[in-house]
């Protein structure tokens, strides 16, 4: 839906668009791209953006080269919609200053993004592209942003699909260096074309996996190992290499892994850390071994904690009173050597922007799992560095707008880059409303294949798709797409996916099966997750795991109390089974424990009979004050709003119930959002059944549109 403020501008822009389009193509041809700039981007780069447009007959696709001159988002997405029915466009590149989407009531669309919409709009709405390339997607207009007015915020329609699937694909190419950013778009775009003209293979992978990513499991760490061979087969030869950083190599590990990102041959990075905008948490606390080192660790603890305390001598004397340490160490907070020798070392931690400047970064692409590490609507963010530094490499790289799950699959499909699938084509059918491509989304290795256009807008029939989903040579990835193909189309049953993730030998394979039945979400889900459970490719067991504690069937209970007692469960996996352990009925949950063997003795069932006790009493707490005629108002928001992350089965009724009788419009507004969370629980039906109900007596607006929102979400 266009803004009915730019409606009539709109329709002035996309002929005036239309009519200035430069088009440079090859006869045959079968799929555009638009090159999308601004008009001061054009005039200084203008040169340099027409050659990239050229370049694209390289790949076998038409460059449209298409100018905004009018900065707004509506305008700019209606000739994108135009381009792609009448020019089929596959793919836009959005050079320089284009205008920002920032959505808001979309947050189930995110991975994990969950931030209360009354903070500050900037901070509450999720910069994303999705805008432009998802056409099905629909958007109410609510208004520009007056400090940073490229920012234009809008808000998901209950008229529009609740999922993502983007038509086009999208990538940005913004500078972080406003004084240089035309200087460094005429370098970069030079530096693609030259790409194109020298295509090479792909053979050397790196990943690396920082601190307190995926809870330290090392079981996931050789599970992602296993699978990168599976995925890039050509690593298995004497001619292919796989390498493996963990953060606990060295004390301060930026320099090993900014110097093997810097090795000639490296030609895709996968990156699994901790991040903000402008920096890549690698490192935390090392372990020591030596008397020294822990008092050297500890020392430095009192110190930074004194530094940020508003009131220091108070916290001073808590430490004395506490742990009885020296005076002298609280002291050395303020001593100027400690401060520029605490200062140092806590930069040795992480990356900084300057870290990758002053390195010369080879890897092609690069995918950056982490959060805010693509927050391009900041004054700088890394992602920039490694695309727009003369000495880099890298053409492209996936990064995320604000933050990310962990527990996603990162590497989904990247395997396609070996069988001529360039970025765009394979990340269109994946991301999520704050993933982002940065560079040059037409970027592959080696030569473009038939495959390409199949993955993205052209297809296969359904009948290719089966052929290659039965064909024992097919690779894993090219299957993985078949299936999401098939999925989408509406072309393969819940229990077919099932079937595959039983028989299939891949364990790529079965996670694709098991993920497109999380797509569609059927009553039979239960099923899937408990093959899942079982299943020893540690990611998809983990996946399994988290969808386990979303769905709660009681089929999952003996499971759950299985793996969380088995001394063998790897420690991410065990993460979200705790999870699931407490959304079981406090005795069932004990007969269970009491009925399985556990490592830890009798000791250590006594602490979880505790901690079930102690869940327990508090999930009767929350529910009591839902049913009380005095609910504490605050109280019930938090439990609810928790209810986004844990959709637990015995709070569904409660909270549906005190929508009837609650005159706070603001948490009937929460309740009207949170049932939609309950899509992946075994109690779909009833979730959505409860908000039917409730629409037929809702008569506020506002109200109505988040339960319509939520009747899609849980039936799409």
């Amino acid at each position: 839906m266009v803004s009915s403020i730019f409606r009539h501008r709109t329709i002035l822009v996309l002929a005036a668009m239309l009519c200035s389009l430069v088009s440079v193509a090859r006869p045959s041809a079968r799929t555009s791209v638009a090159v999308v700039t601004d008009s001061l981007t054009y005039s200084h780069a203008s040169e340099a953006i027409e050659e990239y447009v050229s370049s694209m007959r390289l790949d076998g696709k038409r460059g449209i080269l298409l100018i905004d001159r009018w900065g707004v988002p509506d305008s700019l997405r209606a000739a994108l919609m135009d381009l792609y029915k009448n020019e089929s466009l596959e793919g836009a590149v959005l050079v320089g200053d284009i205008p920002v989407p920032m959505i808001r009531d979309a947050q189930h669309l995110s991975s994990a993004f969950k931030m209360s919409q009354q903070r500050d709009w900037k901070s509450s709405s999720v910069p994303s592209d999705r805008f432009y390339d998802d056409f099905g997607l629909v958007f109410r207009f609510l208004k520009r942003d007056v400090e940073k007015p490229e920012l234009f915020y809008y808000s998901l329609s209950e008229e529009s699909p609740q999922r993502i699937r983007s038509s086009i694909y999208t990538s940005r190419i913004k500078p972080s260096d406003e004084a240089h950013k035309y200087e460094l778009i005429d370098a970069f775009l030079r530096k693609a074309v030259r790409a194109k003209k020298e295509s090479a293979g792909i053979d050397h992978v790196l990943f690396f996996a920082g601190h307190g990513y995926n809870s330290e499991s090392m079981v996931s760490r050789m599970a992602e190992y296993k699978a990168l061979h599976e995925q890039f087969p050509v690593i298995e030869g004497r001619d292919g290499r796989l390498d493996f950083i963990n953060y606990d190599f060295d004390e301060s590990v930026k320099d090993r892994l900014l110097s093997s990102l810097s090795e000639p041959s490296v030609d895709l990075a996968i990156l699994h850390h901790h991040g903000y905008n402008d920096m890549q948490l690698l490192n935390g606390s090392p372990y020591v071994s030596s008397p020294d080192g822990w008092l050297s660790l500890a020392r430095n603890y009192f110190r930074v904690k004194v530094r940020s305390s508003r009131n220091q001598d108070k916290l001073k004397a808590d430490f004395i009173n506490r742990y009885g340490i020296p005076a002298q160490w609280l002291d050395e907070a303020s001593d100027p050597k400690f401060i520029v020798q605490d200062s140092l070392y806590d930069r040795s931690m992480d990356i900084y922007p300057e870290d990758v400047d002053a390195h010369s970064i080879a890897s092609r692409f690069i995918i950056f799992d982490a959060c805010f590490n693509g927050a391009f609507i900041n004054d700088d963010y890394i992602v920039s560095h490694y695309l727009f530094s003369d000495k880099n490499s890298t053409l492209a790289a996936l990064a995320h707008s604000v933050n990310s799950l962990q527990d996603v699959w990162c590497d989904e499909m990247a395997g396609l880059f070996g069988e001529g699938v360039c970025a765009g084509n394979i990340y269109r059918n994946i991301w999520n409303l704050e993933t982002h491509l940065f560079g040059d989304p037409t970027f592959h290795y080696s030569s473009i294949s038939a495959l390409d256009a199949a993955a993205g807008r052209e297809g296969y029939s359904e009948r290719h798709w089966r052929k290659i989903l039965s064909a024992k040579e097919a690779h894993p990835d090219v299957k993985a797409l078949a299936i999401r193909k098939l999925v989408r189309s509406g072309s393969i049953s819940p229990e077919e996916l099932i079937r595959i993730q039983t028989e299939a030998a891949s364990g790529i394979v079965r996670l694709a099966a098991f993920d497109g039945n999380a797509e569609i979400a059927p009553d039979c889900f239960d099923k899937a997750i408990l093959l899942a459970l079982d299943d020893d490719y540690e990611l998809l067991q983990r996946l399994g795991a988290k969808f386990a504690t979303y769905n709660q069937s009681p089929a999952l209970a003996e499971k759950a109390a299985r793996l969380f007692l088995d001394p063998l469960t790897s420690k991410r996996v065990l993460f979200h089974i705790k999870s699931l352990l407490v959304t079981i009925d406090g005795e069932k949950a004990k007969d269970l424990v009491r009925s399985t063997p556990y490592w830890k003795g009798d000791e250590g069932k006594e602490s979880l009979y505790k901690y079930i006790d102690s869940n327990s009493a508090s999930i009767k707490t929350d529910i009591d004050n839902l049913t009380s005629e005095t609910t504490d108002l605050k109280s019930a928001r938090l439990f609810i709003r928790a209810q986004r992350n844990q959709c637990r089965a015995d709070a569904l009724e409660p909270i549906a119930e005190y929508y009837t009788r609650c005159s706070d419009h603001d948490i009937k507004l929460l309740i009207a959002e949170t049932l939609g969370w309950y899509r992946y629980s075994f109690l779909a039906s009833r979730a959505e059944s409860l908000c039917r109900s409730l629409l037929e007596k809702e008569s506020d607006p506002r109200l109505r549109e988040e339960l319509t929102k939520s009747i899609r979400r849980i039936s799409e």
